[in-house]
């Protein structure tokens, strides 16, 4: 029961009281409970929706006459008024019918487009000349029945029926619409609800009782079919014909569905297994062949990622010790024995798969997410990678790294690298007079792109057009002149119609995100803030907001790292557009190059940093109120040397343990007390003294970092000082996932 305004409509009693008081035929009665009864059935989540108005669900009048007791009598008077009255004609100008064509690589060639279009436009004949005059054609190629999701044309259908645009809806037959029971379902009613029919080329309109029996026939033919398919695969693998395989490394084909070893990848494979077993590890493996310049399986340098994938791998392919799988993936694989394809021995193969194979390495969440990963690469051409060395994330280039032909094996701390970009965003991009030069400049590549992709879209479109018009021609008058060669011709245009509209659909230009000088002040603010909290990067909205210019405007960046330092070039222009045109290729006028030696050791590697400190002090983030210091005193007068300096040594002491910064980068007011500092007990010492009761005081001073542990040689010598607070979010980003 629908909850409404009129909690007894649909009562018999009230109903069959009405039809006798009014002389109201039964059938009206009959009708609204039927069609109360079916919208709840259509849409089951009616019966939870608070409140729904009967009135305005049978477009009942606004206007109600308040002394009308009953107000059932004026909602079953308006729903006749409608239901006798005549439709609206449909507009002269709207098409009647529309056809909606689909075929998929799998389907028959009397089910092709132009076999589907001419029963359709048979079928229009016989309706009338009204419906010869103009029709919508909507067409899905490559495209399976099993589900509505992704066919575009289908999608445009429903789009134009709920436009009004036309009234009949003329298929092939009912499988071309869709394989499945419960998506037939929803079409009708869609379709029904937007005052359309379906008919069915020959046969005419079908009900839904049709189109479900129908939809049901032809999901358990497509389930038959690929079951057969299956199990043909399967006997044809249970026989020994590798069915629908290829042959891999470490193997050739020969004639007929059979391999045979390769001498000289033999030879490689053999190598791996023996190195990796006599405890040489993949790195090292990787770096001695490509010493050799021994050739890859694809041409490039040898990683580690190319030797295991759950059974993809080089080297845990169960072939490899003569154990041929057919659908390696799937719930019921069969294995079969073929001792003259083994390269290694069954103990070997298994010991090195225990040792690395995938399911046995454990994937290490990086402790920072640098935010131009992605975008780095190194002058050789090839990809950078990042490496966790003692919590410090560093980059290397990942040719080098593996014993490639690059003798770049110095690695660069990727913190470093963002504050330079940082830095050169402030000093360059942003710069009033150098930024609208670049610019420009990166305005002229976007048009330039832009007339590129009108192009080459353009030109996709008359191929797309030609495979269908080649397509349409290989339609028989019968299915008996099927010819073997039309299918296997049909079936080519089809795949290269459906990659083609698949490119097509990806291609288009980005727009164009031009810089807004006046928020230029405010951007250079928000990135001095943010190289303030370096190596840390927070999840605050500034951040994100500078992260998104940054990758909005850097295409790329090329590093090309040596002893005394590196040089640092980066790429301007649209980092979105489509690769594979001559706008986005690299060009030294959207370009800038810099270099900039090896940082400091120790803090001023981030000077940002230690002056967001000082100010913080300036500011008096390390100040002790009256309860906090009275609280601490008891711990500072037990030192001599810094019972004499009181409060303000004591804060001294705080801004060395909460920063992680030595006495000798002391702000000047608390310079000092440098001094007080020598001899023990050491500000470590001190500092790990005051932070629980700090703590336990809910001080500011403590509230958003944490005690800093030595980690260099003396007390004093922190490898990285505390980066300064974020503003709105204190927590760092820890992994790809934050």
């Amino acid at each position: 029961m629908i909850k409404g305004s009129s909690p007894w409509f649909g009562m018999s009693a009230d109903v069959r009281a009405y039809r006798q008081d009014n002389d109201v035929p039964a059938r009206y009665c009959r009708w609204i409970r039927k069609g109360v009864s079916s919208f709840t059935a259509i849409h089951p989540f009616a019966a939870s929706m608070p409140m729904l108005d009967l009135g305005t669900f049978f477009a009942m009048p606004d206007e109600r006459d308040p002394k009308d007791e009953n107000p059932l009598h004026r909602l079953i008077e308006n729903w006749i008024a409608r239901h006798e009255s005549t439709p609206e004609p449909t507009p002269a100008t709207a098409p009647a019918i529309a056809f909606y064509l689909r075929r998929s690589s799998a389907d028959p060639l009397y089910l092709s487009i132009g076999a589907q279009l001419d029963a359709c436009a048979s079928h229009a004949q016989s309706l009338g000349p009204e419906f010869e005059q103009e029709r919508l054609l909507f067409v899905d190629r490559h495209r399976s029945g099993r589900t509505i999701v992704g066919r575009e044309g289908l999608a445009d259908m429903l789009a134009a029926a709920r436009a009004g645009r036309f009234r009949i809806l003329a298929v092939r037959s009912i499988d071309r619409l869709t394989r499945s029971a419960t998506d037939a379902a929803r079409l009708y009613e869609i379709l029904y609800s937007y005052g359309v029919s379906i008919h069915v080329a020959g046969k005419g309109e079908v009900q839904l009782f049709e189109i479900l029996m129908l939809a049901l026939s032809a999901q358990r033919e497509r389930e038959r079919m690929l079951e057969a398919t299956a199990d043909g695969k399967r006997r044809a693998a249970q026989n020994g014909d590798m069915f629908g395989s290829w042959a891999t490394y470490g193997y050739e084909r020969v004639e007929g569905p059979d391999w045979q070893i390769d001498p000289e990848q033999r030879g490689v494979l053999h190598r791996c297994f023996m190195e990796l077993h006599s405890g040489n590890t993949l790195s090292e493996l990787c770096r001695g062949l490509n010493s050799e310049g021994i050739p890859t399986p694809g041409g490039r340098s040898w990683t580690t990622g190319r030797f295991f994938r759950r059974g993809w791998g080089l080297l845990d392919r169960p072939v490899l010790k003569g154990l041929l799988v057919w659908g390696i993936r799937s719930d019921k694989p069969i294995v079969l024995r073929r001792p003259d394809l083994a390269i290694v021995e069954a103990d070997v193969f298994d010991s090195v798969n225990e040792r690395f194979g995938a399911t046995r390495r454990v994937h290490r969440p990086r402790t920072r997410t640098p935010f131009l990963l992605g975008l780095v690469r190194c002058a050789c051409g090839a990809r950078m990678t990042v490496v966790e060395d003692e919590g410090v994330g560093n980059v290397y280039c990942h040719v080098a790294r593996l014993g490639g032909p690059c003798d770049r094996k110095k690695g660069l701390n990727f913190s470093v690298l963002a504050r330079q970009v940082l830095n050169f965003f402030r000093e360059e991009i942003l710069d009033g007079e150098r930024g609208p030069e670049l610019e420009e400049i990166r305005r002229a590549e976007w048009r330039e792109l832009v007339e590129e992709v009108d192009a080459e879209r353009g030109r996709l479109a008359a191929e797309i057009g030609r495979i269908a018009r080649e397509l349409d021609t290989l339609s028989p008058d019968d299915a008996g002149k099927i010819d073997p060669s039309a299918i296997a011709a049909c079936c080519e245009f089809e795949l290269e119609h459906h990659r083609l509209a698949e490119k097509l659909t990806k291609l288009v230009a980005p727009p164009f995100r031009a810089l807004a000088w006046e928020d230029a002040e405010t951007d250079r603010a928000g990135i001095l803030r943010m190289m303030e909290r370096l190596p840390r990067i927070s999840r605050s909205e500034e951040d994100l907001r500078v992260i998104g210019l940054v990758r909005s405007i850097v295409g790329g960046i090329e590093l090309d790292i040596r002893k005394d330092g590196c040089r640092m070039r980066l790429w301007f222009g649209v980092p979105e557009a489509p690769s594979g045109f001559a706008s986005c290729k690299l060009s030294a006028e959207r370009s800038r190059e810099r270099w900039f030696p090896d940082p400091p050791p120790g803090p001023m590697r981030y000077p940002e940093v230690v002056l967001g400190h000082h100010r913080r002090a300036e500011a008096g983030a390390f100040s002790l109120d009256d309860g906090d210091w009275a609280a601490v005193e008891p711990v500072f007068s037990d030192v001599p040397r810094l019972r004499a300096g009181g409060r303000l040594a004591a804060e001294a002491i705080l801004f060395v343990g909460a920063t992680g910064l030595g006495p000798k980068y002391l702000p000047e007011c608390y310079a000092p007390y440098a001094l007080n500092m020598k001899g023990t007990p050491g500000p470590d010492t001190m500092w790990r003294r005051a932070y629980p009761i700090l703590k336990a005081r809910h001080s500011p001073i403590v509230a958003d970092i944490g005690p800093a542990a030595p980690t260099g040689k003396g007390p004093y010598l922190r490898r990285l000082a505390h980066p300064v607070p974020p503003l709105d979010d204190p927590d760092p980003w820890l992994g790809p996932t934050s």
